[in-house]
């Protein structure tokens, strides 16, 4: 695995990764029957019913991972600051978190393909994502981020965007009950909400597997850890690696086989589960 990671992909990833997220959270808190979660016309229907909400909660999911491409942590609360001093309208602060012209052109594509699809009623696959996202053009000169920054941001969008997506049936969700990232049950629809999932297996990851902690994310109306560990998987794989995972060899219920072969190394598993903690404890503030 390389160190750094293109930022066109990094950004591509984010933008994909939140409409999936946050979609899989309105269904689910909506709907009730695992059959019509992912129908067209589910889809379809909650969309539209949500429209008005996608872009303030897009904005609040992802001016902090665009920012953080661009710009040292430290300087992105000033950056915030002179924006809302200027008076700058939520689509202009996305602007500048872009940092230039041609990311922000690419974000707007990448936003427009994830949500037409979306209104349509359907999701990209992992493999129309890899072929299709907004590459750089061949004058522009290449630039990377970080691959430890990208795993950290792109966990942060998914789990943001999914909360978020939870919440918009307007009640004040809290977490109330815990979900471990770990093992034992499938991802298919008969994993249940009400039981913990552990990723916990340490024979694939080696003697310095974290199968001593776990990483806690609540139950908010209710956040049902399959789908959780689903969108993280599909948010890994496009982040990481250049063509789409096929988990039809992988054992249903080894959690922590199907998490190594998208992070590829124990150092990315383990910077994506600490930064998991990290995000559960500001989801708990919230």
């Amino acid at each position: 695995m390389t160190e750094k990671i293109d930022k066109y992909k990094v950004q591509a990833a984010l933008v994909r990764s939140f409409f999936d997220a946050f979609s899989h959270g309105v269904i689910e808190s909506q709907v009730e029957d695992p059959k019509e979660k992912t129908t067209p016309q589910s889809v379809k229907k909650l969309m539209l019913e949500h429209y008005e909400h996608i872009a303030p909660a897009f904005f609040d999911t992802m001016f902090f991972p665009l920012a953080a491409m661009n710009y040292k942590y430290e300087d992105i609360a000033a950056l915030a600051r002179e924006a809302q001093q200027r008076g700058d309208d939520m689509m202009a602060l996305v602007r500048t978190a872009c940092g230039d012209e041609a990311y922000y052109n690419a974000m707007v594509e990448e936003y427009k393909r994830n949500f037409s699809m979306l209104l349509a009623g359907r999701y990209l696959s992992n493999a129309d994502h890899l072929e299709g996202y907004v590459r750089k053009a061949e004058a522009e000169t290449e630039a990377s981020v970080d691959t430890d920054r990208a795993i950290e941001l792109t966990v942060r969008v998914v789990m943001f965007a999914y909360v978020r997506g939870l919440r918009q049936t307007g009640e004040d969700a809290r977490f109330d009950r815990s979900v471990h990232l770990g093992q034992v049950h499938p991802l298919g629809e008969d994993a249940r909400s009400d039981q913990s999932v552990h990723l916990r297996q340490v024979h694939p990851l080696g003697e310095d597997a974290r199968s001593d902690r776990s990483v806690h994310l609540g139950q908010v109306h209710p956040l049902r850890g399959a789908t959780l560990f689903r969108l993280m998987l599909d948010a890994m794989n496009i982040l990481l690696l250049d063509e789409a995972v096929d988990f039809a060899d992988a054992e249903a219920a080894d959690l922590a086989s199907l998490f190594l072969k998208v992070c590829q190394t124990q150092h990315n598993f383990t910077v994506m589960t600490d930064e998991m903690d990290r995000t559960y404890s500001e989801l708990m503030k919230e």
